[in-house]
């Protein structure tokens, strides 16, 4: 394997499609992608190779006082690297470097061991995740009581929705006042046109469920080989106590098509309550680690000092800590 980087943009949909195909994980692809475009983003996929490991790298460009750095695009999948290796990290850095980029996040799969990737001072851990094996037909054996009594309760007044397009047009409907409810971040604020596309990707598995006549919840989630992630959810105040029902159903349609790991993903931060419920799946956790590269020091820290934030602050980079909430993208 040559070492090389190769930048494939959206309008390079059979180059990125290759890629990914190598090992790709769901939202690493370029329908992903490309759906999430209608939300602001510009994605590109980086194809890192050196010392005969491959890692892949979604990610997207930002500007901030003039200067630009990178991060990885919204989603679970993060960025890969096959086998595990600081080869493509060190390669990666040197051309962020060429590029005048000032810094980058790169958030990593949690299937990745990264026991050897030897970069420890570059490494931070901002969540955790679970990963279920679904490989087990009694895997729900491993949920917790609470979550078996949520699904058998359910069970009796919930109807699943066979309808796709219904269920593609109940996420718009349900989605925004979801993220309002939770006072969501802005970066979990996705354009209609990006939901729709994402519901309606035959490669994507969506589950909704109806109490009556009406839908009050819909789960989305990506897939990519034997990997699935779940996405998104959205509901009704009264649709929120069908989430584990709908995960229940999801899993035995994701085990159809030959998915064996399902990252249910974790909270908003570890510990609360989304966390907590997720926990009782019985999946295992995985702590969510990115890479905080500086690629330019001195216009790092001159950055930092015009906001008045600290170089080494816990948020990466430090000087976007400094974003109001109220008008911050892609935030990390």
């Amino acid at each position: 394997m040559r070492e090389h980087v190769r930048i494939f943009s959206l309008s390079e949909r059979a180059c990125w499609t290759d890629a990914h195909r190598e090992g790709g994980l769901p939202s690493q692809s370029w329908a992903y992608a490309h759906a999430l475009s209608a939300s602001g983003v510009d994605p590109k996929l980086a194809v890192v190779c050196a010392a005969g490991a491959r890692m892949l790298l979604p990610f997207f460009e930002r500007t901030w006082s003039g200067a630009t750095d990178i991060a990885t695009i919204f989603g679970a999948s993060g960025a890969t690297i096959f086998p595990v290796s600081p080869a493509p990290v060190a390669l990666w850095r040197e051309f962020a470097k060429d590029q005048g980029w000032v810094a980058g996040y790169i958030q990593l799969s949690p299937t990745l061991d990264l026991s050897s990737l030897a970069v420890d001072h570059e490494l931070g851990t901002s969540n955790a995740v679970f990963l279920l094996d679904l490989r087990p037909t009694d895997w729900l054996r491993s949920a917790s009581d609470t979550i078996r009594q949520k699904i058998r309760k359910v069970s009796r007044c919930a109807t699943l929705v066979e309808d796709r397009s219904l269920a593609a047009e109940s996420l718009k409907r349900l989605y925004p006042a979801s993220i309002q409810r939770l006072r969501a971040r802005p970066h979990y604020h996705f354009a209609t046109e990006t939901l729709e596309t994402w519901a309606l990707d035959p490669e994507s598995t969506v589950v909704a469920a109806s109490i009556g006549e009406s839908v009050q919840a819909v789960s989305l989630f990506l897939v990519g080989g034997e990997h699935a992630e779940y996405h998104l959810n959205a509901s009704t105040e009264i649709g929120r106590e069908l989430a584990a029902w709908l995960i229940w159903n999801a899993t035995a349609r994701l085990r159809e098509r030959g998915v064996t790991t399902l990252n249910l993903g974790g909270g908003v931060t570890k510990g609360d309550g989304l966390y907590m419920f997720k926990r009782r799946f019985g999946g295992v956790p995985r702590d969510l680690k990115a890479l905080r590269q500086i690629y330019d020091r001195a216009k790092y820290d001159e950055l930092c000092r015009r906001v008045n934030a600290s170089p080494t602050a816990r948020w990466f980079p430090a000087y976007r800590a400094a974003i109001p909430p109220a008008v911050a993208t892609g935030e990390h």
